[in-house]
């Protein structure tokens, strides 16, 4: 049967899966390496149809980050429309500006986008991340920088203010998150109040029209293809030493082959598992 020659080490294969032998292993590597470019050449001209989708929303994060705070004896964060734009703003800035910085190439800073968007305050601060694919991930990054943790428990803080954007930044499909906090200048309860009960319309509707326009992420799709070529490879391998050890056959060469093979696999590995970053 072709699968038992292909996975399975038998008289018919040299006792060796045909999977890893040398022309199905570089035949593999080469449409892997195929397949991953045709989901980043389609994604680039057909955005509409395979664009990038993280599934994070704003109000999750901002969830997981009272959480934090509860759970450390702070008092949470109430979400401020003018922060949630503020945010906005720099997340599409940096797009449209191909950068990835607190400080654009231009010297904006990040109370730039605060002041302007009419929001006047005595403290303030900005956590951002990327590539992340889930709201937990992006918190719990933040969480394990010192800096980053230290804007999100700081009791100085009492509004808060999210974007997520999906884009194209460096020829790379990926999301990026903007996080402001900040204390109203104004300490009026009642206006403070208003601010942040507000619902961030503007954010929200980006964000469904957005998903709601993605077909398919070149992200998971992605992972689906680096995963299925790890899956393969580490099942050929394992069939092929079990059956070795169970029939006690001695194999006296493909060593370097069988290196290389685990080599394959660590870069899928890599490929697969690769984590967003926060700044």
């Amino acid at each position: 049967m072709p699968l038992v020659k292909l996975f399975v080490p038998h008289h018919k294969n040299n006792h060796k899966p045909k999977v890893l032998h040398r022309p199905s292993l570089v035949a593999l590597l080469g449409l892997f390496i195929m397949v991953q470019s045709a989901i980043s050449f389609f994604t680039s001209f057909n955005p509409q149809v395979l664009g990038y989708a993280s599934f994070i929303k704003a109000d999750k994060l901002i969830e997981l980050t009272n959480k934090e705070r509860l759970q450390s004896g702070k008092p949470i964060l109430r979400n401020n429309q003018l922060l949630s734009e503020a945010a906005l703003a720099k997340a599409q800035d940096m797009f449209e500006n191909n950068y990835w910085a607190h400080v654009s190439p231009g010297g904006k800073e990040p109370w730039f986008f605060v002041t302007k968007n009419g929001f006047e305050y005595k403290h303030a601060g900005e956590n951002l991340a990327r590539d992340f694919s889930n709201p937990q991930a992006v918190v719990s990054a933040w969480m394990a920088s010192s800096a980053h943790q230290k804007n999100i428990l700081d009791p100085k803080f009492t509004q808060i203010g999210i974007a997520v954007v999906d884009g194209y930044l460096n020829g790379v499909d990926t999301t990026i998150v903007v996080q402001f906090f900040a204390t109203p200048l104004n300490s009026d309860a009642s206006f403070t109040q208003i601010l942040s009960d507000r619902v961030v319309n503007q954010v929200h509707a980006q964000e469904s029209s957005q998903n709601s326009s993605l077909k398919m992420s070149p992200f998971y799709l992605s992972k689906i293809v680096s995963l299925s070529f790890v899956i393969l490879l580490i099942t050929a391998l394992a069939l092929d030493w079990f059956f070795l050890w169970r029939k006690k056959l001695v194999r006296l060469s493909g060593k370097t082959w069988a290196h290389l093979t685990f080599f394959m696999v660590i870069i899928a590995i890599v490929f697969i598992i690769k984590q967003g970053v926060v700044l």
